[in-house]
């Protein structure tokens, strides 16, 4: 079995190794999911919540699919900045405290697995703090195309505080899994500048002659799993199937060469 499909699950018990966290980064363990975080009662009042705020929920539409999410998202506003901040001040009153509860509970429990001594929520002296999580949702028949998140990349000459990152990581909490379908693919094929060549402008993510014979990591999330990974690694989500995939997820970067400190935006 080729080492790549190794995923690393874990309980809240279990003893942190040092090793998790450039484990991570250089994707030699594609996918760290501790099982069980959130009880059945906390997931199903944050879900029931988020039911609350149907209003604030906004569809991005591309060519070739759509993104269905609760909070900005800052790579749909890079050429503006200004704006993903402005919908941030706009949507926060209606969030839910759950939401923010569980935010906090989650970056602690980041925090103490990748043995960090600081994640707090990314800001900018001029715009303010940024978003600490989005909310995604994928309904029946939703699927998310190849893709790599690379935000160095994407907002580069803005001079955001997020561009000065020297890793970025994924975390994702499910808050509720879908009947069938929606697993995560992880393809060991980290973004180079020449696989632009592969990008078709307007349209998510990447074609999929960009992967060559990649090897693959697949992994359905179950509800109240925490799931972390290394997003410069291609990845797609499969189509889902049924009751509605919902997941609430950040981005986190770290900020020097010891890997002691991160951001975290959405």
């Amino acid at each position: 079995m080729a080492i790549f499909n190794q995923i690393r699950i874990i309980n809240p018990q279990m003893y942190v190794e040092s090793t998790w966290l450039d484990d991570i980064v250089t994707a030699r363990v594609p996918l760290l999911v501790l099982r069980n975080f959130l009880t059945p009662e906390a997931r199903c009042a944050v879900v029931a919540d988020l039911q609350q705020c149907r209003e604030q929920v906004r569809v991005s539409h591309y060519p070739n699919g759509a993104l269905t999410t609760l909070g900005p998202y800052l790579a749909k506003h890079t050429a503006a900045p200004e704006n993903y901040f402005t919908e941030l001040r706009d949507i926060q009153p209606a969030l839910p405290a759950s939401l923010h509860h569980l935010r906090a509970d989650v970056y602690e429990w980041v925090r103490h697995a990748l043995r960090l001594e600081s994640l707090q929520t990314a800001s900018e002296p001029a715009l303010g703090e940024y978003a600490g999580s989005i909310v995604r949702f994928h309904a029946h028949g939703v699927a998310n195309p190849l893709h790599n998140d690379n935000i160095v990349r994407d907002a580069a000459g803005s001079d955001l505080a997020v561009t000065h990152i020297l890793h970025q990581l994924s975390c994702v909490v499910c808050l509720q899994e879908c009947n069938a379908g929606g697993a995560l693919r992880i393809f060991n094929k980290k973004w180079q500048p020449a696989d632009e060549h592969f990008k078709t402008p307007g349209e998510l993510g990447y074609q999929r002659g960009v992967l060559a014979e990649s090897e693959t990591c697949e992994f359905a999330p179950r509800s109240g799993d925490i799931y972390l990974f290394n997003p410069a690694f291609y990845h797609e989500i499969d189509r889902v199937e049924g009751d509605t995939r919902i997941t609430m997820g950040f981005f986190f970067g770290l900020t020097d060469k010891k890997m002691k400190h991160a951001i975290a935006w959405s």
